[in-house]
């Protein structure tokens, strides 16, 4: 109830749990407020179909500062003031579009695609990790990790950060050409390991030999410079906007330190490549290879992707579920001990393998352990399996994913018992389970679960309408389990090979699922933004449909 005696009505007109586009068709002029708080070129004219309380949680805006601001707007339409809805995005305003439609297409095309094939003649003739060119599976690792993965974190980056600042995209052409960069640049070093490093063990001699080393050299290094410069522009653009909006928060650090790793990892990528690219004889590729193939995936996996999850999860998950908010100490234990960990694993690593030397390995292991105990205090911390105050088809990914994180972890710190029990000094299939526990895991459903979450609300489709992906988060997770059961107990036994085979196509036939959603959802929001439309398609009007939804239509 507004004051009496400050010449406002004694009637609020806005209220909590008014829908926006409700209140954006009945008092134009709310939209500006709206837009001032995150909103801006998003969630189709009217917004997205969720009350006024639900947006000031998500947008992190004191409930009574908006609803005071929105009356204030919704005097002025009553006044004479503001009569239409002005939306006019702009390709900042929906940057997230060519990056995930982008990395999806790349997973479903290649990356994923490429990896089930490969898994599948691996567990089909028994050979597992040297049952085919090795770099064929770098190939597939770089897809993944540096293209896929890195192109959803810049889009999500790109259009969430400069919104959870109150604030707009700074430097936005050089966001978008870091776009056909980085594509372009897998894309030559994805085609260069077809070459390069050559096939040097006997199981691994593919049936066609080519002859374009020498080019695939070039043509790879070409590649990794290209990543480098569009990761390069990614960390620019972040750094400058979360500068220019000042408005500083805890989780900032966390994130800061991710870019670092990423880049940090680009850098590595280009050397290595070309270290890689001179491999001639078995001992060679393990002091090369085998030895820094590990740090760099660790460094892009767990330094960038994970800790980048952990800092955005402080923001994402309380705004958006009503987690609870970690404390600030939390965010700094994060900071130190991940970082810590970073650095153990991916300085033991490079020292174990040549001569496998089990106390750099230790190392290796505590640095596992460290992510292990984050990863529970984490999920303490969140509460994340208490009561969620919404909740939608992205929450069964987002608690899968920190499940998935907790056995990728747990697999990782019980490793040594593994090459104890089974008499192994090191087993590649272990190493390959474990981080596909990760991967595939942990770091997969997360992206699937926040770009389900945010990609309808972006586009001004009710996520209550959209499809509820069941049978996608069945398939990512029974494919998962499948791999990482076949994939390890292939020490043991030979049938074992023939469920991780058909591991692969289950885990990509739920990332074409996904991926089909999430064009479809970006197709109806340019149709939506293109016509001015409500998000609501209305086929029948019925004496449930809403008379704002007819005459927006």
């Amino acid at each position: 109830m507004a004051q009496q005696g400050d010449g406002r009505r004694d009637d609020l007109l806005v209220t909590p749990d008014m829908l926006l586009p409700d209140m954006v068709a009945k008092f134009p002029a709310t939209r500006q407020v709206l837009d001032k708080y995150g909103l801006k070129g998003c969630g189709g004219p009217t917004g997205p179909r969720e009350p006024v309380a639900w947006f000031a949680r998500l947008h992190d805006v004191p409930l009574q500062q908006l609803l005071d601001e929105l009356n204030e707007a919704a005097r002025q339409s009553l006044q004479g003031g503001k009569t239409t809805i002005r939306f006019e995005p702009t390709f900042a305003d929906t940057i997230y579009r060519p990056y995930f439609a982008a990395a999806s297409l790349l997973a479903v095309v290649f990356g994923a695609l490429w990896g089930a094939v490969s898994l599948a003649v691996m567990g089909i003739t028994g050979g597992m990790q040297f049952a085919i060119p090795y770099g064929w599976l770098l190939a597939h690792g770089q897809t993944m990790l540096g293209g896929f993965v890195v192109l959803m974190a810049m889009g999500f980056a790109f259009q969430a950060l400069p919104r959870f600042k109150h604030s707009e995209l700074q430097l936005a052409h050089l966001a978008l050409a870091a776009l056909p960069l980085l594509l372009s640049g897998v894309a030559l070093q994805a085609f260069a390991h077809f070459f390069v490093p050559l096939p040097i063990f006997q199981t691994d001699q593919p049936a066609v030999h080519w002859s374009l080393p020498r080019w695939a050299l070039v043509i790879g290094t070409l590649g990794t410079f290209l990543q480098w410069l569009a990761i390069t522009l990614f960390v620019i653009v972040v750094a400058v906007t979360l500068k220019q909006a000042n408005k500083p928060e805890p989780y900032d650090l966390l994130i800061f330190a991710a870019l670092g790793w990423l880049w940090l990892s680009a850098l590595a990528n280009i050397a290595l490549f070309i270290y890689w690219g001179t491999v001639n004889d078995p001992q060679t590729f393990v002091q090369r290879v085998g030895a820094w193939n590990a740090p760099l995936r660790d460094a892009q996996m767990l330094g960038f992707a994970a800790q980048l999850i952990f800092g955005v999860s402080l923001r994402f998950l309380p705004h958006a579920y009503g987690f609870r908010e970690p404390p600030r100490w939390w965010v700094t234990t994060l900071l130190i001990v991940i970082n810590l960990a970073m650095l153990l694993m991916i300085i033991a690593f490079p020292l174990y393998m040549p001569n496998r030397h089990h106390a750099w390995l230790s190392l290796y292991w505590v640095g596992l352990l460290l992510w292990l105990g984050l990863t529970v205090g984490h999920i303490v911390q969140l509460r994340l399996f208490g009561k969620a105050q919404e909740h939608d088809r992205a929450l069964k990914f987002l608690r899968a994913a920190f499940v998935w994180a907790l056995v990728g972890f747990a697999m990782g710190v019980a490793m040594p018992l593994y090459h104890l029990v089974t008499g192994q000094s090191f087993s590649h299939n272990y190493l390959a389970s474990y981080r596909h526990a990760l991967l595939a895991g942990f770091v997969l459903l997360m992206i699937v679960g926040v770009s389900s979450k945010v990609t309808p609300i972006l586009a001004g489709v009710d996520v209550r309408q959209t499809n509820s992906l069941w049978t996608a988060f069945i398939l990512l997770n029974l494919g998962n389990l499948a791999r990482i059961v076949g994939q390890t107990l292939a020490d043991l036994t030979t049938w074992a090979g023939t469920l991780a085979a058909a591991a692969g196509f289950v885990q990509w036939a739920g990332i074409v699922l996904w991926a089909d959603d999430l064009w479809h959802i970006i197709a109806t929001g340019r149709r939506i933004a293109k016509e001015g439309a409500a998000s609501e398609e209305i086929t029948d009007i019925t004496p449930q449909t809403k008379v704002a939804a007819i005459l927006e239509r």
